[in-house]
């Protein structure tokens, strides 16, 4: 037998024992002052009623004291469970704060919180175990969130959240809120409150260099492709045409923005091989030889050599290699067939070709957006991939995209 069952078993039997006392005692006294037995029954009622009064005061008195003698010894027994009494130290210097919630038919309430709330959130143990303390300082804009979050923690048996919560002195704070369940018969949860303010900070410090890094080494492509078009100035504008073309195809096939964005750095740097094709090659106002056509085939290598060794996020120096490369094999340098070639090159081939053939060039007028469509219905699956076809063709054909 517990505790708490004896104590109970006490109080039934000291109010069994004075109400027995009291009974007969009464009742002997009674009969002995007035020797009258209507004045003794009388006497009798009157003080069985005052005994049911004041053993009722009696009783709920006990019971009142016994439930709160209850649940401080169950708060203890959780802190005991946990050693959260036995490390005050631990507390004083941690930058968390440990508790205890139960679940209750209304809701959650905290019954337990480490003593060093009031250094953390400048609050007292006392308001943290109000009802309703959690949900009134959550942020405004956190608040329908984190409550919902907490309910599918609560469902799971354990979980993790993040929020903003509101300090004493009214500012706010980045919270994470880790929530596991213990093994007791009434729902009970401890959690662990750790101040992630300074790791927020630095995540949003690292947020804005990687924006700065990537706006200059957007700013670099740039800077590269258009030394690629001083050396040929008849095809200004082609790299980046290429670029938003493909990045435009990429959106009409269900690729992500990043697949796009690669599209676009890629298209700068297509051509980039160039650099090692001689000028007067590349401005010819006339048809090129065959050696100088061969020259000129060169370019997707020499763009590979020179892009190889840059750590891009995408697979730029594969896809400057092989944006010269068709579905059948008969492309170059490598000859490369179907999947053998990388998806970002098949993309950037057709939005090749179909600038390339719109756009005037050093030997010949520009041939017109449609006959670049038509070149690719109708070499779509024999040359071109037949699915970043079909979406160059939706997009010029059934949206309107035009070249600028």
């Amino acid at each position: 037998m517990d505790v708490l069952s004896r104590k109970k078993l006490w109080i039934v039997l000291v109010y069994a024992f004075i109400g027995m006392a009291w009974i007969l005692g009464s009742d002997w006294l009674l009969f002995h002052l007035f020797g009258d037995i209507e004045t003794t029954f009388l006497g009798s009622a009157i003080k069985g009623l005052l005994f049911v009064a004041l053993m009722s005061l009696l009783l709920y008195f006990l019971l009142y004291r016994l439930e709160c003698s209850e649940k401080r010894a169950q708060q203890a027994e959780v802190a005991s469970e946990l050693n959260l009494f036995t490390l005050p130290e631990f507390f004083a210097a941690a930058p968390v704060i440990v508790y205890v919630l139960e679940q209750r038919d209304r809701g959650s309430n905290a019954t337990w919180v480490s003593p060093n709330i009031v250094d953390v959130l400048q609050y007292s143990t006392e308001d943290a175990l109000l009802p309703g303390w959690w949900e009134k300082h959550l942020h405004p804009d956190d608040r329908e969130e984190a409550i919902e979050s907490s309910q599918r923690i609560f469902a799971k048996g354990k979980g993790v959240h993040e929020y903003r919560f509101q300090r004493g002195d009214g500012s706010y704070i980045f919270v994470q809120d880790e929530l596991h369940r213990l093994a007791s018969p009434v729902p009970r949860f401890i959690g662990v409150w750790t101040d992630i303010s300074q790791r927020y900070q630095l995540e949003q410090n690292a947020i804005q260099y990687a924006g700065q890094l990537e706006q200059a080494m957007l700013q670099t492509v740039d800077a590269v492709a258009k030394l690629t078009e001083l050396r040929d100035p008849y095809t200004s504008g082609h790299e980046k045409r290429v670029g938003e073309i493909s990045a435009a195809i990429a959106v009409e096939m269900g690729f992500d923005a990043k697949f796009q964005e690669g599209l676009r750095i890629a298209g700068l740097l297509h051509d980039i091989g160039k650099i090692g094709v001689p000028t007067e090659i590349l401005v010819k106002p006339s048809r090129l030889s065959t050696g100088e056509y061969a020259l000129v085939k060169e370019h997707t290598e020499f763009g590979y050599q020179v892009l190889r060794n840059i750590d891009f996020p995408w697979p730029v120096a594969k896809i400057a290699r092989q944006h010269h490369e068709r579905i059948d094999g008969s492309g170059y340098p490598l000859g490369l067939k179907g999947e053998q070639i990388t998806m970002e090159a098949r993309i950037i081939a057709i939005a090749d070709v179909v600038e390339s053939m719109a756009s005037h060039r050093p030997y010949r007028p520009g041939l017109g957006i449609d006959v670049a469509l038509a070149e690719i219905e109708n070499n779509a699956g024999k040359l071109y991939d037949i699915n970043a076809a079909s979406a160059c063709l939706r997009l010029f054909r059934d949206k309107g995209y035009s070249i600028t």
